[in-house]
């Protein structure tokens, strides 16, 4: 299947392998604004803040920042190329900075905020079977370039740069079900649903996978 590509009508947006260690603030605030109800954000900037700060500093991640001319961030992917690897070095070394970020959410909603960030900590990406393939772990843009064609290219400069770094195939996850703009953004890149599976929260999630390049 070939992407479906559309070019940002902005000419001034361009994208950087990397982050930039003085956009992380920016970056927070970017993921708050894209996804303001989901658990991630509920966490607080300074969790956000570790989330990306993670991804800065890892060997093994890929990352894609969407900037205008005035190199303002817009838009990021994260992932890594070796899932199993990166959250093991995650847990060693930044689990405390996790989980002293969180602590009014935990202390507010303990019964649901501290399980959820244990399992996040020790998350794996849900890797398929057999699997080897780069792990497409996060992706935002701005609210205000929805439907722009710039989420579609973000998504297909991080696929082509974790390509650049040795994957040959790339895997995330993303909620079956009421994120149907989001499904169809994924088929129209050429990712696949390799199968669907039920959280033990009860959260129905599809497993894309694709082939790269």
């Amino acid at each position: 299947m070939t992407p479906h590509l559309p070019t940002p009508p902005n000419p001034h947006i361009h994208f950087t392998e990397g982050i930039d260690p003085t956009d992380i603030p920016a970056l927070a605030r970017l993921h708050r604004d894209a996804f303001p109800n989901f658990f991630l954000t509920r966490l607080g900037q300074p969790f956000l803040r570790e989330f990306y700060r993670a991804y800065a500093t890892d060997p093994t991640a890929i990352t894609i920042t969407a900037r205008m001319s005035n190199n303002q961030p817009i838009g990021i992917a994260v992932g890594t190329t070796d899932p199993t690897t990166f959250y093991a070095r995650l847990l060693r070394r930044r689990a405390i900075p996790f989980a002293l970020a969180a602590p009014r959410a935990a202390l507010t909603h303990p019964r649901t905020v501290i399980p959820r960030l244990l399992s996040a900590l020790h998350y794996r990406g849900d890797t398929p079977p057999g699997s080897n393939g780069a792990l497409l772990a996060s992706i935002c843009i701005s609210p205000t370039l929805k439907k722009t064609g710039t989420g579609a290219k973000l998504t297909h400069t991080w696929t082509t740069c974790a390509h650049r770094h040795g994957a040959t195939s790339a895997y995330l996850t993303t909620d079956a079900d009421n994120n149907d703009a989001v499904n169809r953004h994924y088929s129209r890149q050429g990712w696949t649903i390799e199968s669907t599976y039920t959280t033990p929260a009860g959260r129905r999630m599809h497993r894309y996978v694709k082939e790269l390049p």
